[in-house]
């Protein structure tokens, strides 16, 4: 990706300028007909040596460029913070709409007890003012947030929560212990108004050592879209009773935007912006429940089947993950999942749910 990018960048500042904006930086789709003319022929590219390199490292010397996200795959600015921040954030309808969710790099949305699911969201490299309704943490929120090497933020846990946390090596801010990180809204009633943010974590995470992240996924240069793969412009995936989350792919930004229960329901930020992901990835995983409050037992690690959806289109593979590891997705040839530049949501789902695609109308 970075060579593609770079010959890109000497044509012009303006380029440069658009490919720094994050809300800007993405991947447009090529569509590929079923003939292939002289101008859909992929160009050879040169292994000669040229002045490039050295104009494009001034260019981007000047605008302050840091690299490119391992997370989302986009360019970057010097201003991150030492450790990328995860956040359980509450999912229920008191909770709507939420504080930080379209400014996360990656989004988990897990099933919790009640028939109601709890998002793990995911910040860096900068942190947004505000985040939340904060809550409790899983076990399984926990395991995710420590293999991201993150800090993981929360409001207390379930018993096995508690129990996992009390290994001193896991990076955590517990509202219950540190409430000096957290505070509370009077718009609305708790427990649905606790929140934190960068002006209240700043002095912590500067406080703590540089972490070098690796790249989370793979990502594209450029997406080829073909007639005979499967269109799903719009998603619908049944987590629990009548809770549904639906996505409604925009071909002119080539993101999806998200909804609650059908499409007369956007799935807004506490903003007014809708939620959009460039890439959803679902992961079907065992999913039991193991006590009387319905408290759940998700087994995030081992295999299983897997979606990506992106271009709108579907691409359909397995998931790998051991115990420590982040979670590997690839396609059914065997090749890592490649995804667009841009903001992912990882959609954990039990192994019988019902997941739609289609064309749109």
């Amino acid at each position: 990706m970075r060579k593609f990018l770079l010959l890109f960048l000497v044509v012009g500042i303006s380029l440069i300028l658009v490919a720094c904006n994050p809300t800007s930086n993405t991947t447009t789709p090529v569509i590929e007909s079923n003939t292939q003319s002289e101008e859909n022929k992929p160009v050879e590219e040169s292994n000669s040596d040229s002045e490039q390199p050295d104009q494009v490292n001034k260019l981007t010397d000047s605008i302050n460029v840091a690299g490119y996200s391992p997370f989302t795959g986009r360019l970057m600015t010097n201003n991150y913070e030492n450790r990328a921040v995860m956040a359980s954030i509450e999912n229920s309808p008191a909770a709507r709409p939420q504080a930080g969710l379209q400014e996360a790099e990656i989004v988990y949305e897990y099933l919790v007890e009640g028939g109601i699911t709890r998002f793990l969201a995911l910040y860096w490299p900068q942190v947004p003012a505000k985040i939340g309704p904060i809550r409790s943490a899983r076990p399984y929120l926990i395991e995710t947030a420590t293999e991201h090497q993150s800090v993981f933020l929360h409001a207390g846990a379930s018993p096995a929560g508690f129990a996992l946390l009390q290994n001193e090596e896991i990076l955590h801010i517990d509202q219950i212990y540190k409430s000096e990180y957290f505070w509370r809204s009077s718009k609305r009633s708790a427990p649905h108004n606790l929140y934190t943010g960068r002006p209240a974590l700043l002095d912590y995470l500067e406080q703590l050592s540089d972490h070098k992240y690796q790249d989370r996924f793979s990502f594209l240069n450029v997406g080829i879209i073909t007639p005979e793969m499967e269109r799903a412009e719009e998603i619908t995936i049944d987590y629990w009773g009548n809770y549904n989350v639906a996505y409604r792919y925009d071909e002119q930004e080539n993101l999806y935007k998200r909804f609650i229960y059908d499409f007369t329901q956007p799935h807004r930020n506490e903003n007014g912006d809708q939620l959009t992901a460039t890439n959803v990835l679902v992961k079907f995983a065992k999913t039991e429940v193991k006590d009387e409050v319905g408290r759940l037992e998700i087994n995030i690690n081992g295999t299983g089947k897997a979606y990506l959806f992106r271009d709108g289109v579907l691409f359909k593979g397995t998931w790998s993950k051991k115990p420590g590891d982040w979670t590997s997705f690839f396609s059914e040839d065997g090749s890592e999942f490649a995804l667009n530049p841009g903001r992912t949501w990882i959609q954990i789902v039990t192994e019988n749910t019902k997941v739609d695609y289609r064309e749109a109308d």
